[in-house]
């Protein structure tokens, strides 16, 4: 393929290449300074260590066995030592003296002199420390082979060298390369866009920078992911309205078979029968309800029709008509109900449904206790408490609750039903009244959710 000297695909690639380099030198340099700073003054201190320890040993008892000791300590390892007495005469050494190692025996140490005398590694053999044996018994000489040192930065400037002419041979390489790099991400946005198509919605697109391709790319991966969640959300609601439709449609359907073909013995079975048909019934109208309150939230139909009225009410009528239900779980409703003096500004007939959902999930999720509906006033605010004894909400669950179809747990929620509708509802409704509503839970100990609603001023009551 010909390259175009004034090509985009050329100037990255010398662009690339150059800084490629730029970094390896850079990276070079930093290596090398590591390890002469570092790496270089941990053998120094080392050394100091070493010979200082020694010299302690023998300091406490300097004699011909302890001095062979010390030397011993040092076979088979890299580093060398060599036992003076105070006029720098050998009594031992781990090896046989050279002629460096003699050059940098001195005989004026202090009798505290504890140093490095020789730490150019580059032109010497032996990077040297001295530890003097207290009381002027002698020295200690440490040494460390320089010549480690320097086939170690061998080593490590031939890498560099090699891997720098790599480093160019590959930039070379990716000046005909680029040309064809350039146009991958249409290539792979070509075929996100054919599989999303297949109904395959959620594709992984790489875009890097801020271009228009970029752009192209993170909107096509964008538009994939909401085209899968609206999927996922719909199969899922699919399911639930399914099943909840089915329960309550098996039991009308088959009760009411046994009404119709008149097999029932008493007067008191027969209305049993009737009871639990007309529950039934009230669950579908229930979640029908819902289906229609999201669906006027979905389109922007949603109409509130507000007025001043007084709350308590409304949720005694709530009450009234959920006790049996917690009565035949054995759990009691306690009513603590402070604001029968204070209006606020609702559609009460969606304020109902609000309290009917959240006291009637109180009571599918509590097994046992009590549940507690509290209102009081708080500054400008109504406050509504639903507590109850209940299973409690996971913690990493809460804040997911509010969204639409979502279900904490999906073998929790074919015990108890619900299509994950009912507190997606009721905080649209709460929020379309300028309110707030919150909620705390722990696991296997309870939920409280607080309703604040806006009181009417005092004059106006």
């Amino acid at each position: 393929m010909k390259i175009k000297v004034n090509s985009i695909s050329f100037k990255l690639g010398l662009l690339f290449s150059g800084v490629f380099i730029v970094l390896l030198l850079l990276l070079g340099l930093v290596l090398y300074g590591v390890f002469t700073n570092l790496f270089v003054d941990y053998i120094k201190q080392d050394l100091l260590a070493r010979g200082t320890n020694h010299a302690k040993i023998l300091e406490e008892k300097f004699d011909q066995l302890t001095i062979e000791h010390v030397v011993a300590m040092e076979k088979g390892v890299v580093t060398e030592v060599a036992v003076t007495d105070n006029q720098s005469k050998f009594l031992a050494s781990s090896i046989k003296p050279n002629l460096d190692m003699k050059r940098h025996l001195l005989s004026n140490h202090s009798k505290n002199s504890t140093r490095i005398i020789e730490e150019d590694w580059r032109h010497h053999q032996y990077i040297i420390t001295v530890s003097a044996i207290g009381n002027g018994k002698g020295f200690v000489y440490m040494y460390y082979p320089t010549y480690i040192l320097r086939d170690i930065v061998f080593v490590m400037n031939l890498l560099i060298v090699v891997t720098s002419v790599g480093i160019v041979l590959l930039a070379l390489g990716l000046i005909g390369f680029l040309s064809r790099k350039l146009t991958k991400p249409l290539l792979t946005m070509k075929e996100a866009t054919n599989l999303m198509a297949l109904g395959k919605y959620q594709q992984a697109i790489t875009v890097n920078g801020d271009d228009e391709i970029s752009e192209l790319g993170k909107s096509i991966q964008l538009l994939g992911e909401k085209l899968q969640y609206f999927e996922d959300s719909r199969n899922e609601f699919l399911a639930a309205v399914s099943h909840e439709l089915r329960t309550p449609l098996t039991y009308i359907k088959g009760y009411s078979d046994i009404l119709t073909k008149g097999i029932i013995k008493t007067r008191e079975e027969e209305t049993k029968y009737l009871e639990i048909i007309n529950k039934e019934a009230n669950r579908i109208s229930f979640l029908i309800n819902d289906l229609f309150e999201m669906s006027k939230l979905q389109i922007g139909t949603f109409e509130l029709n507000k007025e001043w009225v007084y709350i308590d009410p409304i949720i005694e009528k709530v009450i009234a008509s959920l006790k049996p239900a917690a009565t035949n779980k054995g759990l009691q409703i306690i009513e603590s109900l402070q604001t029968e003096n204070q209006k606020v500004f609702i559609d009460f007939q969606r304020m109902e449904q609000v309290f009917y959902n959240l006291i009637e999930n109180a009571i599918k999720y509590t097994n046992n206790g009590e549940i507690v509906v509290r209102t009081y006033l708080k500054k400008e605010f109504t406050i509504i408490e639903i507590e109850d004894s209940g299973i409690g909400i996971p913690s990493d669950d809460l804040p997911k609750i509010w969204e639409r179809f979502y279900r904490v747990d999906q073998s929790r929620t074919r015990k108890t039903g619900g299509t994950g509708l009912g507190l997606f509802v009721v905080k649209n409704i709460i929020e379309s009244h300028d309110g707030q509503i919150r909620v705390w839970s722990k696991e296997n100990e309870g939920s409280t959710f607080t309703i604040f609603l806006r009181n009417k001023p005092e004059k106006s009551v």
